[in-house]
């Protein structure tokens, strides 16, 4: 029984987040999001960095997850 129950535990949580909010570096050329402000591909911004929601992200152009936290 612990076995099953320390198993359910860790496939709970190591399965990825997936967060209604977002992060987005607003600029002209900047096209995906991130979960997280400190994601490594957020580090090359120059520009504003918002968190916005998810939808609205995508409403803005911004059309994918970062290759960084995939």
């Amino acid at each position: 029984m612990k076995i099953l129950l320390i198993s359910f535990l860790v496939v709970l949580f190591n399965t990825p987040q997936t967060s209604s909010e977002v992060y987005i570096c607003v600029s002209k050329t900047a096209s995906k999001y991130h979960y997280s402000k400190s994601c490594r591909g957020l580090t090359a911004c120059t520009h504003t960095i918002s968190k916005v929601t998810l939808s609205e992200a995508k409403s803005k152009g911004y059309k994918s997850l970062c290759g960084w936290e995939d």
